[in-house]
């Protein structure tokens, strides 16, 4: 449990809950799913494919490496590894400064009792309970690694089913408990996790070869996420199906189901999200616009600049390019 691997995807959520704390995100904020370079480095996703818009939830779910990478770039590796390094990653302390963007994707060194000591922070309102090998030991040593708002929408995010990695054949699996979980598969296919947990338990599986050889069929959906579930299945003799109380300061809203940010005077296709007030962005939607344009349309004008007659309004859709240099 101490031996030090690559962790794949598994500190994808440490990531998000930043990016939520940051103010960056909210579950509901479209990220882009292109390809984007950040000089010699350009992430690529684990099928090849992009996606191109997507909620930050569904980026989460999916696992894409595109806009983790985009949001650790936001965040900065910096602030990321730090955040870790308080956790007691000891590969991380050592390694810091030679640390890139590829973090965010597994490019660095843990263990697993580190990842469950970082995942128990996400069922512990943000808390991370280190271990203790102590019989008896009742006293419980904990790091605020995260806000309890954002705690809790990382459990939620991590809780749905309708998921890639849900592993095929255990989809009608009776008798789990309510849980929360992520997987990650390491390059290579050396490592295969899957953490998961609830309000009684932190679980994590780790499969793969002591001697480093990637296997074809390794990955944490499909080899390592069968045996937590029958691990929650055994420990949780009631079935709980309880979950975690959402902390009074997370508010809902309606917002742009297009940017996921608050809707302007021009958008209709709402949808509800959670925010934490005076934290999340209220940047208004810019999905669309409204121009000053010639009855043909071949003119456009600026509101001082616009004739007394002549002109009309109308509505148009920012440019995929546009809309890259709004999320930057």
């Amino acid at each position: 449990v101490t031996a030090i691997r690559s962790p794949g995807s598994t500190l994808k959520p440490l990531l998000y809950a930043m990016a939520i704390d940051d103010g960056l995100i909210t579950p509901k904020t479209i990220l882009l799913d292109v390809p984007l370079n950040y000089g010699d480095y350009s992430p690529e996703n684990f099928d090849k494919n992009y996606s191109g818009k997507v909620s930050a939830e569904e980026a989460l779910a999916r696992s894409l490496n595109v806009p983790a990478v985009y949001l650790m770039n936001q965040l900065g590796v910096g602030k990321f590894t730090s955040n870790l390094k308080k956790c007691g990653f000891r590969e991380i302390q050592k390694q810091s400064d030679k640390l890139g963007l590829s973090i965010a994707l597994g490019g660095c060194g843990v263990s697993l009792e580190e990842l469950v000591m970082l995942y128990s922070s996400y069922a512990n309102e943000g808390k991370l309970v280190r271990i203790n090998h102590k019989d008896g030991a009742r006293d419980l040593d904990t790091v605020q690694v995260i806000s309890p708002e954002s705690a809790f929408l990382i459990s939620d995010m991590l809780s749905k089913l309708e998921r890639p990695d849900f592993p095929s054949g255990y989809r009608n699996v009776r008798g789990v408990p309510n849980i929360a979980w992520k997987t990650g598969t390491s390059y290579g296919r050396r490592d295969a996790w899957s953490i998961g947990f609830n309000e009684e338990y932190v679980i994590g599986v780790w499969v793969g070869n002591f001697s480093n050889e990637g296997v074809s069929y390794l990955t944490g959906a499909s080899v390592a996420t069968p045996l937590l579930f029958e691990l929650f299945r055994e420990l949780s003799q009631k079935h709980s199906r309880k979950w975690m109380k959402r902390p009074e300061n997370l508010m809902k809203r309606n917002v742009c189901i297009e940017s996921g940010s608050v809707a302007s005077d021009f958008c209709d296709n709402l949808v509800e999200d959670y925010y934490i007030p005076l934290v999340s962005s209220q940047r208004k939607c810019e999905h669309l616009k409204e121009e000053y344009v010639n009855e043909d349309e071949t003119v456009s004008y600026c509101e001082s600049c616009c004739p007394e007659e002549g002109y009309k309004k109308k509505l148009y859709e920012n440019h995929p390019k546009d809309l890259i240099n709004y999320f930057d």
